[in-house]
């Protein structure tokens, strides 16, 4: 149940009690809905409806989201300026927000890294910190070039990225670790669709920092003591391998990336859902942009680690396997929420995402075309 009362919303979910209240213009049902984590460790979820990952998002609210805070990021910050996106719920809004900034400030030096849990072959781990309320707690930052390497080191400003900021713990955590990494850095800058902590974080950061939000707000939770506690899969912190032919978005960038692949043809009018799988999202994105363009009606959500219970915003589960080849268990929500007349997974490897997507419908009682838009970036001898 949630109940609104002038700026404060109030939801009650199997887990406790969530109480949040509004500290701005920005609408919080424009922007997202709640559910319970399957997590012993949190018991509460803030699911984004711009995100492009529980819920199906629309390619022009995504993107809009992505411009709106790269827009709040100033013009001036101390050059080169470092860009850190956080695996796997952030991994596209990371990289949107660095092209929105590249593209308002094209003469800037900047570069674009993200966490992952997926080793890239030859590349260097430059950090490594903890993300102590998740289901997947360990995140790696990877460089595989040289002269990435030496740009990284000469950053005097860091901009982090995630999609909620419910402590800002994960924002402290990331900015310690990158501080060996980065030791030229004079200040941090960080962005989030949703932010619950008051900011009280920028006093723990390790350097000056500005925190930029959509929303910004005050939670409050009270745990249900008479829950029993959902327990993680032992394997839900496995480290998977990237393909050779990978994004290159885990392992440094300088320009936003777009994947080589088969086009989309979308029928007038045809709705198509774009999956992305894992911390491969942004391409998601690219591809439903260009179905719109083409005449078409797309949703973005994406395959994830994320583990919550059905109820509130998430109206179904369907199970699948890591691609990576972790072992962690892995989820997709709501997949007929968009109403596709058609899916389209956008997968950096072939495994056995449209089978089980196609069980998926299955057991849902629908019949959709399942295909899958393979995506490749370099060749393995370029790596």
């Amino acid at each position: 149940m949630t109940i609104m009362v002038d700026d404060t919303r109030v939801v009650s979910l199997e887990s406790g009690t969530l109480t949040l209240k509004i500290h701005n213009d920005a609408s919080i049902d424009e922007l997202c809905g709640f559910a319970a984590r399957a997590n012993p460790k949190r018991g509460f979820l803030i699911v984004s409806k711009v995100l492009g990952r529980h819920l199906p998002a629309a390619p022009a609210a995504m993107r809009g989201s992505m411009d709106q805070l790269g827009a709040m990021l100033p013009a001036d910050l101390p050059q080169p300026v470092a860009f850190l996106g956080m695996a796997e719920t952030a991994t596209a809004l990371g990289q949107g927000v660095f092209a929105a900034y590249r593209r308002t400030n094209p003469d800037v030096s900047a570069l674009y890294l993200q966490t992952s849990r997926q080793r890239v072959e030859g590349s260097t781990i430059i950090a490594t910190f903890e993300e102590g309320h998740s289901h997947a707690t360990s995140h790696l930052v990877q460089i595989a070039d040289e002269q990435l390497i030496a740009l990284a080191r000469s950053a005097r400003t860091l901009v982090i990225i995630d999609d909620e900021c419910s402590t800002g713990n994960t924002f402290i955590g990331g900015a310690e670790a990158m501080m060996a990494a980065l030791p030229n850095l004079e200040r941090i800058e960080t962005c989030c669709l949703t932010d619950w902590s008051g900011q009280a974080y920028c006093s723990a950061m390790p350097l000056p920092t500005t925190g930029h939000a959509i929303l910004r707000g005050a939670m409050n939770w009270e745990k249900n003591l008479h829950q029993v506690p959902p327990q993680l899969a032992s394997t839900s912190n496995g480290v998977g391998t990237a393909p050779a032919t990978g994004m290159g978005s885990r392992s440094g960038l300088v320009d936003p990336e777009r994947a080589f692949r088969a086009p989309v043809e979308p029928k007038a009018g045809e709705r198509i859902l774009v999956l992305g799988d894992g911390e491969h999202s942004y391409e998601a994105l690219l591809i439903a942009e260009e179905i719109e363009a083409k005449g078409g009606v797309a949703a973005i959500q994406c395959i994830t680690r994320t583990p919550a219970l059905l109820g509130h915003a998430m109206e179904t589960v369907s199970h699948f396997d890591d691609a990576y080849g972790s072992g962690a268990p892995c989820h997709l929500y709501n997949i007929l929420g968009h109403q596709p007349d058609r899916i389209i997974i956008a997968a950096e490897i072939a495994g056995e995402q449209v089978h089980q997507a196609k069980a998926a419908v299955a057991a849902l009682g629908k019949d959709i075309p399942i295909e899958m838009v393979l995506c490749g970036y370099h060749s393995a001898e370029e790596k």
